[in-house]
């Protein structure tokens, strides 16, 4: 019953020049003038361009572009399960459900990698061509910027200080050289790195703070690139499986390369008035090679962790147990069959496990409501499919508790019992991933709230006293702009009682 689920090498010498006697060769007097072939280019010539190539600001957007739509694509397309990628019968099976979707596009989809995006060679190609990208854009820029922290530009035109974003100047009854004094004190009081240029005209001095701010663009451009390895990491190394069945008393292997086995003890369940789930809670016990190692009642947002691995409560519903025993007499199958898909006509609930030998066992029932199905309560339907066949090999109508011969099979139907739905899964790339946030924050910050602010000052001689002026040409905000006009007032103050001073002192 397999239905949709509701879920050259040189010039040749001419004649004349072999009448002439010339040889061709470069220097000579016959040496072929730009015709010469190329000369292949170096390693580095090659690593060259392709560093050019890569930190292009064009090659970087179209980049970002292909990564989103690839990622909107995988947001968007439904996902294999980890556990079925893994089983060629569960990744037909599989197929076979999303099939009435998609149609003819669905072996398409699945050779694109559509259907596993984000461990599909297109997408991981896309962003490891990215992170290269980022990469050499931050490479490209980092010795920019440690040019301009460590080695600022301290000197400018006269033009300058009329034409800066902030700008201000003032004449004080000081000398020049005393009030290039004050301002230089006054600015490391204020924690501002001075910088004196001995060039004139005048005195000159360049001031900034938070100079080492720009370095958070190259924290912000590193994160992205460790996020993105804290996803591969756990796209490769790393599983989800969101349609983990586990019967109530049966346990079940985790997989995965793993030695885990869990097991439900129990399950309850809880309802509002009108019918909604309140709460659902399962007992679980984990074993690791046969030893318990881990023990909870595990809630929606309460999961069990155990060295990676996280067991979170998803869904729940009913399975048949069954009991199957092959031709020898030897039980093949002891668990239950989580009845977790409804056809279309919502008719029937189903659900279907391997056997050993590959024959794939359906196992049905009528749906709540249902009658005249040909499906009593307390009966089930078995159907066993062999290899990709669409039709059943053989199929019995099973009473509860009583054996029946289905195929080469003895098959028991024992009972109903309820399962819990689990999402299980390692992220192994999840540490990563907060390293590259913390990172990203890191470069948010500094960027944001610590900003470079720059400003320079010249002093000369002019009537009347010292002529100081100040310019920064960085962008007007309130807090910035408050402290240059403060530094200002603040200057033209202590230049007038310094003048006060001098003349008292005389």
């Amino acid at each position: 019953m397999r239905q949709t689920d509701t879920r050259p090498t040189g010039p040749a010498q001419s004649p004349a020049a072999k009448q002439a006697g010339t040889t061709g060769e470069p220097g000579g007097a016959g040496a072929v003038d730009g015709l010469d072939d190329q000369a292949a280019p170096s390693p580095g010539q090659l690593a060259g361009q392709v560093y050019a190539f890569l930190y292009n600001k064009t090659v970087g957007l179209v980049l970002i572009l292909l990564a989103g739509l690839l990622g909107l694509l995988g947001a968007i397309l439904p996902q294999m399960p980890a556990s079925a990628r893994a089983d060629a019968q569960a990744a037909e099976q599989w197929l076979e459900q999303v099939r009435p979707v998609f149609g003819g596009w669905t072996g398409i989809l699945r050779a694109l990698g559509a259907f596993n995006m984000f461990t599909s060679v297109p997408f991981l190609v896309v962003m490891g061509l990215l992170a290269a990208s980022i990469l050499a854009c931050t490479a490209h820029r980092l010795p920019v910027i440690w040019r301009a922290a460590r080695h600022p530009r301290t000197r400018v035109t006269a033009r300058f200080f009329d034409r800066a974003r902030l700008r201000s100047h003032f004449t004080a009854p000081v000398s020049a050289e005393d009030a290039f004094e004050i301002v230089c004190a006054d600015a490391r009081r204020h924690h501002l790195r001075v910088i004196v240029d001995e060039r004139g005209p005048g005195r000159n001095a360049y001031l900034d703070r938070n100079h080492w701010a720009p370095f958070g663009t190259v924290f912000a451009h590193v994160a992205f690139v460790v996020v993105m390895a804290g996803f591969v990491v756990s796209s490769l190394t790393g599983f989800r499986d969101q349609q983990f069945a586990l019967t109530v008393g049966h346990p079940k292997d985790v997989g995965h390369g793993t030695a885990l086995t869990v097991q439900a003890n129990s399950f309850q369940d809880t309802y509002y008035e009108d019918g909604s789930p309140k709460d659902y809670v399962a007992d679980l016990t984990l074993l690791d090679a046969g030893r318990q190692v881990a023990s909870q009642q595990v809630r929606v947002n309460t999961p069990l962790s155990y060295h990676g691995v996280m067991f979170h409560q998803s869904y729940f519903g009913v399975s048949a147990v069954m009991r199957v025993v092959d031709a020898s007499g030897a039980e093949v199958l002891h668990d239950g069959v989580a009845l977790e898909w409804t056809t279309s006509d919502k008719i029937f609930n189903y659900g279907h496990t391997t056997l050993p030998d590959g024959t794939v066992m359906y196992v049905v029932e009528a749906a709540s409501g249902q009658v005249g199905t040909g499906i009593e309560p307390g009966q089930v339907r078995v159907e066993l499919y062999q290899g990709d066949a669409t039709t059943p090999s053989a199929q019995a109508v099973l009473d509860q508790g009583t054996p029946g011969a289905v195929g080469d099979y003895t098959l028991t139907f024992e009972r109903e019992q309820q399962f819990t739905g689990l999402i299980v899964r390692r992220d192994p790339g999840a540490p990563i991933v907060w390293v590259g946030f913390g990172l990203l924050a890191i470069g948010t910050c500094m960027t944001m709230f610590f900003r470079h602010r720059r400003i320079w000052v010249r002093v000369t001689e002019g009537d009347g006293g010292a002529l100081v002026q100040l310019a920064s040409p960085d962008r007007r905000d309130f807090g910035f702009s408050a402290f240059f006009t403060d530094m200002a007032v603040r200057l033209s103050g202590q230049m007038t009682r310094h003048a006060e001073r001098t003349d008292a002192d005389a």
